[in-house]
């Protein structure tokens, strides 16, 4: 039984969908779980004019929706055809589509169109059966004209007799229905026939037979500035002769006469011509040609057939580049004729900008270039083929910054990074990357509702105003709703910069929602967005990740910052935003934003070269907020990655995911099922752990994968106590078995000594002194803050005062000392810095913190400098950091500066005394040793304070000194 669909059937709908895997490729839920709130979601969000649903015993087993095409008008469109694989072969997907094509034909619509797969065996005759044919050279677009025919006085006599279904002759073979531009449909039963064929370029009826007569037509090939052979059969299958009016017209600038009336007996031909203007518009493939149509009455029975007459130049021009923005001077370019002719083309060509002129021999349907030289300015190109009237005219800017023009139905703006398109039919914008010259998006649209789609302005002629304003390409799109009676204006504006703006209007407001949706082309691309749990970057699979539909959040306040992005081949494409209400990144990749109605704020493409972080740092300065370095994790993940500990340990362990559709599995044969806000937590065992960094993994499988996760288990020390004594000259001696740490807190807040047998550090102690261009110089580790332009600072100005310190951390007990400086030289602030180990470590962590007394916001630069001294000696001090690779430097008498990222090393005879922080900068002062400054500009909030924690490690090879870069990991704060 077919019906209408009622919402309060949303969960048996939801059943039907969850049930049907087995009946598309690559399953129809992906794994994603169909709920009614997802039913009805869909519906309210899409402009369906009917939903049928089939019902078996109590249950839905089956769905159509019918909705408008979004492309040509006057067409239905079936979004979405499924029975359960239970109950495929018993006519439910018949009965369905007869329904879809009875109630097209009641609601007046010429075509009925759907999309499938060339593989869909069981389909594609049911489909054909049903009245769809394959358009050639598609992957698979189908196209249905029985409502047309349906409405036809002339055929209606025919269907009022017979069933249109039983009797339909067709033949049901999988592949392409190629029958040289027409389609065509017959029906037979009891000695009536009824033949239509369609003409494929127009959609209108090209042949028409029934049992008293056939009358058809055909065009030739349409070019402009020439006429086209129109012919017209007309047979008489009846005795007694026919009665007929013959009236062609064309659309505009195809000029034709014919009106012709005959006494028809037996079979007639009649001939004539259209002749097509040289300056009519040359429509592009996806636009309805121009038509010729004839009105044609036999025996007081009207009918209108109809060709489609797909006009193109001679010899069409074109020039490469295809968008003429160039630098200044003279410069080639290839102006491309193609031949559109069954005959070969000569002739000659002539720039009258120049004078320039060359001749061309082109073969039948080829394609040559012809090169000229340009001096580049502002101005249209102008091109004459000998012996055509047209005037061929090409745009030509001269480059600056960003640029902006139109070319023919084309907005183009482009800069160094990106070109956008934006076509006027319709307003589809294309965004192509220059770098990787590789499409990021295509038939992105503007859309307004709900519900959203098909949007009314895909078939919207838009206006466009283009300019330069400060510095800046702008082009204004409008479109006029006849839906809403309103007009929405999208501005775009381009600088020199990654970023374009992009801003809508609603003109007279209203309180409606604005999506920005369409078709991504992000294959081979890293997905990054700021989830409130984290930024997660995983690979864009399409049909893998993400599914859309709620897998990453729609509501757009589950974003923690405002943008996301996908990365490929060096390059960046993101998308920022000021307010938004709904995100939804589904399997095309290209985000679909929805913004609330009333005064919408704008948003930001970013297109250019670099990552994640180039498009966060956008945010920041759009927002005006300042961001702490983060590394993004997987869509699914094992926490906490890294370990601290100073025994064998039994830790809770958490596998979570960051999706909606489920991750199940077993972790060290532990099942899970796990999806966003549900994570699953177990205890694991971590035993014969050795001092240092030492890699453990868990075993995690699903149906998909099986992969060993590592943990970093990072033995800091053993069971044991640390004993803290205060020297003479209240030096602080941190004694925890195995390193001995001194703090001098009135000597700078400094450590004056790290180390076993001999010092790790260099150190003027007891008396500052000079050190290169240092001087008083302090040396040692110890903090410093200083404002922009006042390196190193003037921390030999300030008192330390100290106290003993013990806490926990991480499990373990934590002794040190800490120092603090209420500062005289930046008045209002305070410094605190903490220098802490465990006993038996080889560990020493450093905790920098400085604290705003004030009711006035500070920005300053705050860190901490080590100046190292392997095993007390320089002589044999060799740097090692990582840039690009790992790099090593040894002592000659040659320095310089080095920026490195989070792991730097100095090592004497056998000790890698190593240093753990987010960013440190090297100075390496040739045969006075490698030092580390850690110093990073800090934006501290009226009373408030900002804490860095940095790790100096005394590590035997330099293997373990690389591995204890696992220590940033560590959530210390």
């Amino acid at each position: 039984m077919i019906k209408e669909f009622q919402c309060e059937d949303a969960q048996k709908l939801a059943d039907m969908f969850n049930a049907s895997d087995e009946g598309w490729p690559g399953g129809f839920t992906h794994g994603l779980a169909v709920t009614p709130e997802r039913v009805l979601d869909n519906i309210k969000e899409t402009n369906a004019v009917s939903i049928f649903v089939a019902w078996d015993r109590g249950k839905i087993v089956g769905y159509a929706d019918i909705m408008e095409f979004w492309r040509d008008f006057n067409v239905s469109y079936v979004g979405l055809l499924n029975v359960m694989p239970t109950h495929h072969g018993k006519g439910f997907g018949r009965e369905l589509l007869k329904a879809c094509v009875e109630k097209a034909a009641q609601l007046k619509y010429n075509r009925l169109d759907l999309h499938t797969w060339a593989g869909n065996m069981k389909a594609v005759p049911l489909y054909k059966k049903t009245g769809f044919f394959w358009v050639p050279k598609t992957t698979v677009h189908m196209k249905n004209y029985l409502p047309l025919i349906f409405n036809m006085d002339a055929a209606k006599p025919y269907f009022e007799k017979h069933d249109w279904y039983k009797t339909f002759k067709r033949e049901l073979k999988v592949e392409e229905d190629d029958f040289k531009g027409i389609f065509p449909y017959c029906w037979e039963e009891d000695g009536d026939v009824l033949s239509v064929a369609i003409d494929t370029e127009s959609g209108r009826v090209a042949r028409f037979e029934n049992n008293q007569f056939v009358v058809s037509q055909k065009v030739g090939d349409a070019f402009a500035g020439k006429s086209v052979k129109v012919t017209w059969t007309l047979e008489n299958k009846m005795k007694s002769p026919l009665n007929v009016t013959l009236i062609a017209r064309g659309d505009e600038k195809i000029t034709i006469e014919k009106n012709e009336s005959i006494v028809l007996e037996g079979e007639h031909v009649i001939t004539g011509e259209a002749f097509i203007d040289p300056d009519i518009e040359i429509k592009k493939k996806e636009e309805p040609p121009h038509v010729l149509t004839t009105d044609v009455v036999i025996n007081g029975v009207s009918l209108s057939l109809g060709s489609g007459l797909r006009v193109k130049q001679p010899i069409a021009l074109s020039t490469y580049p295809e968008y003429l923005f160039l630098p200044r001077g003279r410069r080639e370019i290839l102006v491309v004729l193609k031949n559109n002719q069954k005959i070969t083309a000569e002739g000659v060509i002539t720039c009258q900008n120049t004078g320039e002129f060359h001749p061309f021999c082109i073969n039948p349907e080829y394609t040559e270039a012809v090169p000229f030289s340009i001096e580049v300015e502002d101005c249209e190109l102008q091109f004459a083929i000998e012996g055509e009237k047209r005037i061929h005219t090409i745009p030509m800017q001269l480059m600056t910054s960003a640029n902006v023009m139109q070319k023919g139905k084309e907005v183009v703006l482009e800069n160094n990074y990106s070109r956008i398109v934006v076509s006027l039919s319709g307003g589809e914008t294309t965004i192509f990357d220059k770098k990787t010259k590789k499409v990021w998006a295509k038939h992105v649209e503007d859309e307004l509702g709900p519900p959203f789609w098909p949007s009314e302005f895909s078939k919207t002629m838009y206006t466009a105003n283009t300019g330069h304003k400060s510095g800046k390409a702008v082009a204004e799109f409008t479109a006029r709703s006849k839906k809403y009676d309103l007009r929405l204006i999208r501005r775009m504006e381009m600088d020199s910069s990654p970023v374009v703006k992009v801003h809508y209007r609603i003109i007279p407001q209203k309180d409606m929602s604005i999506c920005f949706a369409g078709g991504g082309r992000m294959d081979g691309s890293i997905l990054t967005v700021p989830l409130k749990e984290g930024i997660v970057s995983e690979p864009f699979m399409e049909d893998i990740f993400p599914l859309g539909h709620g897998d990453l959040p729609k509501d757009a306040s589950e974003y923690r910052e405002q943008w996301m992005c996908f990365e490929r081949d060096g390059s960046v494409f993101g998308l920022i935003w000021e307010t938004c209400a709904e995100l939804d990144i589904n399997e095309s990749g290209f985000p679909h934003m929805t913004m609330s109605g009333g005064a919408v704020k704008p948003f930001y493409l970013y297109v250019g070269s670099g990552s994640f972080k180039d498009v966060r740092e956008a945010w920041s300065r759009l927002h005006d907020k300042k961001v702490e370095e983060e590394e993004p994790v997987g869509i699914w993940e094992v926490t906490p990655p890294v370990l601290l500990c100073t025994d064998d340990c039994t830790q809770d362990m958490v596998i979570a995911s960051h999706r909606e559709k489920p991750l199940k599995g077993t972790v060290n044969k532990k099942p899970f099922d796990v999806k966003r806000g549900s994570p699953f937590t177990f205890k694991t065992k971590f035993d014969k752990l050795e001092l240092g960094v030492n890699t453990k993994y868990l075993e995690v499988e699903t149906d998909l994968f099986c992969k060993k996760v590592p943990v970093s288990v990072v033995r800091a020390g053993k069971r044991g106590d640390t004993q803290i004594r205060i020297r003479e000259k209240d030096i602080i001696e941190i004694d925890n078995g195995l390193y001995t740490v001194k703090v001098a807190p009135h000597f700078c807040g400094s450590v004056i000594f790290f180390g076993r047998d001999s010092n790790n550090l260099l150190t003027s102690y007891p008396e500052p002194t000079q050190f290169n261009w240092f001087k008083p110089w302090y040396g040692g580790i110890h903090p410093t803050i200083f404002a922009e332009d006042e390196f190193p600072g003037r921390m030999h100005k300030e008192t330390f005062a100290h106290q003993i310190i013990d806490f926990q951390k991480c499990g373990i007990t934590w002794k040190g000392c800490k120092v603090t400086s209420t500062l005289q030289e930046i008045k209002g602030l305070q410094l605190h810095t903490s220098y802490v180990t465990t006993a038996f470590s080889n560990v020493l962590v450093v905790e920098n913190t400085v604290r705003n007394l004030t009711s006035a916001p500070f920005n300053l630069y705050s860190g901490v400098f080590f100046y190292l001294q392997p095993e007390g000696s320089m002589k044999e001090a060799t740097l090692y950091y990582y840039q690009k690779d790992l790099y090593e430097r040894r002592r000659t008498p040659y320095g310089g500066w080095i920026q490195c990222r989070d792991w730097a090393a100095v090592k004497g005879k056998k000790t890698f005394v190593t240093v753990i922080a987010d960013s440190i900068e090297i100075i390496d002062f040739g045969e006075k040793g490698a030092h580390f400054f850690v110093v990073k500009e800090v934006e501290i909030a009226p009373r408030e304070e900002v804490t860095s924690v940095l790790y100096c490690a005394a590590a035997d090879s330099l293997e373990q000194s690389q591995q204890y870069k696992v220590l940033r990991g560590i959530k210390w704060i």
